[in-house]
C-alpha cells in the first residue's frame, strides 16, 4: 500500500508592487492533512501567500503540490490556471452576486451540466451550513454571517481537494464569528477536507487550527501545533489607573474602576457584545517585588 501525499507541499517566491513599493515573500509549507493556519501580524505576507496557492498571483519561483499532483513548478515551466487546480478558495469579502439568489451564487462555479437548481449534492451541502431556508433569497437580505456562509457553500460545492479561506469572518460580530467557527470545522471534518486558513487571531487559530505556520516581514518563520506556538502571545493588556475606592464584592473579588483605561488584545476577544458591553476574563499574573 502506497502513503497517501500530503494534502499541500509548497515552496513559493512571490512579490507585489515595484522598486521601494516592492513587497517580497517567502513561503514554506506542508501539510499532511487537517488545518493549516497562517498566522501573523496584517502585512506580514499572509495573504499573498494564500493568492499565490489559488493562482491569483503568479509566484516569481517556486513549486506547489496539492495531493501530489503539481499545480506549479517554475522550474518546469508548470502553472496550472486557477479554475483548473480544484482549490476552493473563500475570500474575506463574500463576493457573491448581487443579482442571483442564494442557490445561484452557490451554482456559479459548477460546470453548466450541474447547475441544475434539484442538484441534490448541492441542497444538501447548503442544508449542512444551514442555507436551505435562504435558497430564493438575494445577498442585500442576508446577513453578514450568512453571506459568508454561501461563499463558504460556493467553495465547497466544486468538491476543492483543499480549500482556501482568507480572513473570512473578520467582518462578522463575535457571536458570528463563533457560530462559523463551528459550522466550518464540522463540515471540513466530516468531508474529511484539508484547510489553509489565515487569520492573525490567537483565539480562531487555536480553536480551528491543527498546525500553525508564523509569518514575520514576509518570510514563514515557524511552524508547530497552536497550542505550542501560540502559547506566548499575550491575550489582552490593560492600561489605566484605578479610580478609588475599589470594591470588594461578597464572593471575595474585587471590581476596580479604571480612569481613561486602554485595551490592546487579539480581535476576537475585544468585539463588543449585541448589546454594546465588553467583558474580559482575565488570568491573574503576580508581580515581581522589587527591592528597594
Amino acid at each position: 500500500m502506497t502513503d497517501t501525499p500530503p494534502a499541500l507541499e509548497a515552496r513559493l517566491s512571490a512579490s507585489i508592487g515595484r522598486g521601494t513599493d516592492r513587497f517580497d515573500v517567502e513561503s514554506s509549507l506542508c501539510l499532511s492533512d487537517g488545518v493549516m493556519i497562517l498566522f501573523g501580524p496584517s502585512g506580514a505576507g499572509k495573504s499573498l501567500t494564500l493568492h499565490a496557492l489559488a493562482g491569483l498571483l503568479r509566484p516569481r519561483a517556486g513549486f506547489l503540490r496539492v495531493r501530489g499532483e503539481v499545480l506549479y513548478d517554475s522550474e518546469h515551466g508548470i502553472d496550472v490556471p486557477p479554475h483548473k487546480r480544484r482549490l476552493g478558495f473563500v475570500p474575506q469579502h463574500h463576493a457573491l452576486f448581487p443579482f442571483r439568489d442564494v442557490l445561484d451564487n452557490v451554482l456559479f462555479g459548477l460546470p453548466r451540466a450541474e447547475r441544475r437548481r434539484n442538484n441534490p449534492r448541492v441542497l444538501a451541502l447548503m442544508e449542512e451550513l444551514g442555507l436551505g431556508r435562504l435558497a430564493g433569497a438575494r445577498p442585500a437580505r442576508l446577513s453578514g454571517g450568512e453571506r459568508q456562509r454561501v461563499a463558504l457553500a460556493r467553495a465547497l460545492a466544486v468538491e476543492p481537494q483543499l480549500l482556501l479561506l482568507d480572513e473570512p469572518f473578520a467582518s462578522i460580530d463575535r457571536e458570528g464569528r463563533a457560530a462559523l467557527r463551528q459550522s466550518l470545522r464540522a463540515v471540513l471534518d466530516h468531508h474529511a477536507l484539508p484547510a489553509v486558513f489565515v487569520t492573525h487571531d490567537t483565539g480562531e487559530a487555536i480553536e480551528l487550527g491543527d498546525t500553525v505556520v508564523c509569518f514575520e516581514r514576509g518570510r514563514t518563520v515557524a511552524s508547530g501545533e497552536p497550542e505550542t506556538m501560540l502559547a506566548a502571545q499575550p491575550a489582552v493588556t490593560v492600561v489605566g489607573r484605578p479610580v478609588d475606592p475599589v470594591e470588594r464584592l461578597d464572593d471575595g473579588r474585587m471590581r476596580v474602576a479604571l480612569d481613561r483605561a486602554t485595551i490592546e488584545g487579539p480581535p476576537a476577544m475585544l468585539e463588543p457584545n449585541t448589546d454594546g458591553t465588553l467583558r474580559l476574563d482575565l488570568r491573574a499574573r503576580r508581580r515581581r517585588r522589587t527591592s528597594e
